[in-house]
């Protein structure tokens, strides 16, 4: 084995902020994926490609924590509050039983235990917990849970009979709501139950497991594995549809549903303040992906199994433009997949919302996530409300927990618990403002040729610097220009013109630089086809031209009006003298990257 002379590296380079516990003593890393060709020898040559990871390390900066509360809970599946003012934290766990704790995390006794009921084979046990809205009224709850001897999903209420109580309710109170049974595997089950802002039921629920969707469930409608549900269950019969369920009038939907082309949804939450819904979808081969829903923004199909994140997966439909892309996706690993950014199986959470603790401030409107296996985290905010990915604000929090998060849990104050597998409970916090919220960072051409670059900011504390970086590809990225930030709580307003812009496509990025000289890059913005204005100055006799066109191989041709080339000048600068030309008139020919520009113009 050996490299081939003279073969071309290709680097695919990529960086975002990537924050450490502040207990850490680890780095922070720039990912460089670097292709190399090398040629085997054996009984014929053959070329192959590998991919090698090199990390070049960067400062860290530190400002998401967990921080453990409570033990000894088993594998945590569902956090949740009652909503009845009692401040009182409900955790439930794979093995069947829901723990009362108070809101300094003392234990108060046992909701309901169905230990001995449940399959707890692979994914399956009780999965997902959800209080009616008028729970201190009527003593409902919600389970989701897999039967023992079935790989059925069940969901039923049960009724506290003293709501204020910490009693172990009766087994006996179970009202099955709904079964579904056509589930051909032990995995993929989703389970995730929750009342949205319109007082219907939201169940989530897995394709039925397999790899690749073997029955096919998630571009399915006539079954309910795969989707996300809708249910109305006010009534005296288990259920009835909400009568604007999105696929009524649809014959080859099921009413219930609410989104289809999932595959193993694996927590869902609204946002308090907004009504948004957020979907975690754990993946196959390639991506974990997020999904955004604006408030009753229900009938989508969001590409499972044709889809995987924003990649295609299966070749026969990936192209549908009826799907509904991500809000975010990130790269799947092997196991114990250390690098920041990466992941193997995505555990959704809830966007911040708490007012209890001041130092959690900054996080207001983050929506915060995990991954089960590499175990980092991302908080990541819709600044826009677009659900468009280019709207958003991203940071990765490097080893968050030591051990996986299987749930996260939004409480009654609104602030934000996280559950994992080995029992322990914990809260995220902020340790200090985060540095900048970047509102919006855009581009575009004005009439003269340049560009302008606008960005503002809601916030900005403990903030240097903006580095505008540009670029020709997307990839090569070179320093623009500094501009000093203005470090106000209330944000500010930017602008930059740029009068030497690329003649085709311009790729701009902010370096954002705290003053601990940490830093993150904004998202790119793109102009194309921008035009090299060209004019010439009849009393200095210069011609002027704009753009970053100054390079040897372009140059300026001055002809005579029957074609004869008076002068011809290198493009070594912006501006060019033509003191030596008699008066006339003259064609002034720009040659520029093959391409011809032509122009007349009078020299007096």
């Amino acid at each position: 084995m050996r490299l081939v002379d003279n073969w071309p590296i290709r680097i695919r380079y990529g960086i975002s902020k990537v924050n450490y516990p502040m207990n850490s003593n680890k780095k922070c890393y720039h990912l460089v994926e670097i292709e190399l060709a090398y040629l085997y020898f054996s009984m014929k040559k053959t070329i192959q490609l590998f991919l090698i990871t090199v990390i070049l390390p960067f400062h860290s900066w530190s400002q998401i924590t967990y921080t453990q509360k409570k033990s000894g809970l088993g594998t945590i599946t569902d956090i949740t509050h009652a909503g009845d003012g009692s401040q009182r934290i409900f955790v439930a766990n794979k093995s069947g039983t829901i723990t009362i704790l108070d809101n300094n995390y003392n234990t108060l006794g046992t909701l309901l235990n169905l230990t001995g009921l449940l399959n707890l084979t692979s994914e399956m046990g009780l999965l997902g917990l959800a209080f009616h809205p008028n729970f201190s009224t009527n003593g409902y709850f919600f389970v989701n849970y897999n039967p023992s001897g079935t790989r059925h999903t069940r969901i039923s209420r049960f009724t506290a009979a003293t709501p204020s109580s910490n009693v172990t309710v009766s087994l006996a109170t179970e009202k099955i709501i709904l079964s579904i049974t056509d589930a051909a595997n032990n995995n993929h089950k989703g389970g995730d139950l929750a009342f949205g802002p319109d007082g219907y039921l939201y169940i989530a629920t897995g394709d039925g497991g397999g790899g690749g969707d073997p029955q096919g469930s998630g571009q399915n409608g006539n079954t309910l594995l795969g989707k996300i549900l809708r249910l109305n269950i006010n009534t005296t019969a288990p259920y009835s549809i909400p009568p604007n369920n999105p696929f009524i009038s649809n014959p080859s939907i099921l009413d219930e549903i609410w989104d289809y082309g999932l595959r193993n949804p694996w927590r869902i939450s609204f946002d308090r303040s907004t009504n948004d819904l957020w979907i975690a979808d754990v993946g196959q081969n390639a991506r974990e992906e997020v999904n955004f829903e604006s408030a009753g923004a229900g009938g989508n199909n969001y590409g499972w199994n044709c889809r995987e994140g924003f990649n295609g997966y299966s070749s026969a439909c990936q192209n549908n433009p009826g799907f509904k892309d991500p809000i975010f996706d990130y790269r799947r690993c092997s196991s114990p997949c250390t690098t920041p950014g990466f992941g193997n199986s995505i555990t959704g959470g809830f966007v911040y919302r708490g007012t209890t603790v001041p130092a959690n401030a900054s996080l207001r409107g983050y929506y915060i996530f995990s991954d089960y296996v590499s175990k980092h985290a991302w908080i990541i905010k819709n600044t826009s409300g677009s659900g468009l990915r280019s709207a958003l604000d991203v940071k990765t929090i490097a080893n968050l927990t030591p051990s996986g998060i299987t749930s996260f849990g939004e409480i009654e104050n609104g602030e934000i618990l996280a559950g994992q597998d080995n029992g322990n409970l914990g809260a995220i916090s902020a340790t200090r403002a985060l540095p900048v919220r970047l509102m919006s960072f855009t581009g575009n051409r004005i009439s003269n040729g340049s560009i302008k670059l606008n960005w503002n900011s809601a916030s900005e504390y403990n903030t240097q610097s903006y580095e505008i970086e540009k670029s020709k590809n997307g990839k090569d990225f070179t320093k623009l220009v500094s501009v000093k930030a203005e470090n106000s709580s209330a944000g500010h307003n930017y602008t930059y013109l740029d009068n030497k812009p690329f003649i085709h496509e311009n790729y701009y990025r902010l370096k954002i630089i705290d003053r601990d000289q940490s830093f993150e890059y904004s998202d790119w913005v793109k102009i194309s086809n921008v035009n090299t204005e060209i004019y010439y100055d009849q009393i200095n006799k210069n011609i002027h031209f704009n753009g970053d066109i100054t390079d040897p191989t372009n140059e300026i041709r001055l002809l005579s009006m029957d074609g004869k080339i008076m002068k011809r000048v290198k493009l070594n600068a912006n501006i060019i003298p033509v003191t030596d030309l008699s008066s006339g008139v003259y064609i002034m020919q720009l040659i520029i990257s093959n391409e011809n520009r032509v122009k007349k113009i009078s020299v007096i």
